[in-house]
């Protein structure tokens, strides 16, 4: 059931909230796009964070928790100029699911993420919108690192992390609240 707060805007508020979309930056590979998300992506978001997917990343959550969850992410563009963006299909503008490159609450530094539908998976999606945000955070934003926290029983984000060129970093893991293993990315590091 949608409710009220998850129904896009109409009027001049529509209008203010389209060209707040429009300074997120739009990536793009040879199959998606990533883009601002919008407030009708939040129903394939609850899907995923609702879902047994999201057990390695803090959920399943309740509709107001994958709520609450999808605005942080969201607020991330506003706050620290990083955020999450909506993956498509570049023919047909399917969401597949969703990449980061942002700082949640809690988090000691900036972490690349990626989350995708189960219609998405196994098609090479994730690696490809990695990709794609790791040269954003390095060429664009001049980051000289960034993470990726992945739970320990991710056995697919795991070997996408690794075929990305990351290494585990055990100084970083030592230092989580949570067990989780932690990835570290450098532009050297590129696959």
């Amino acid at each position: 059931m949608m409710h009220a707060w998850e129904r896009p805007s109409t009027g001049a508020a529509a209008a203010q909230a389209g060209a707040m979309s429009d300074l997120v930056p739009v990536l793009g590979t040879e199959r998606l796009v990533l883009r601002a998300p919008l407030i009708g992506d939040f129903q394939p978001y609850a899907g995923i964070f609702m879902s047994g997917r999201a057990a390695g990343l803090g959920g399943p959550f309740d509709r107001e928790g994958a709520w609450n969850d999808f605005c942080e992410a969201v607020a991330g563009w506003m706050l620290r100029g990083m955020g999450l963006w909506t993956i498509i299909e570049r023919e047909g503008g399917v969401v597949l699911g969703f990449g980061y490159l942002w700082q949640e609450y809690g988090d000691p530094e900036p972490e690349i993420g990626w989350v995708l539908t189960e219609a998405a998976e196994g098609k090479g999606y994730a690696r490809e919108a990695a990709e794609a945000i790791r040269a954003h955070a390095f060429d664009t934003l001049g980051m000289a690192t960034v993470v990726s926290y992945v739970d320990h029983d991710n056995g697919r984000s795991i070997a996408l992390a690794e075929r990305l060129g990351a290494v585990r970093d055990p100084g970083a893991e030592a230092a989580m609240a949570d067990p989780v293993r932690v990835y570290r990315h450098r532009p050297e590091g590129r696959a």
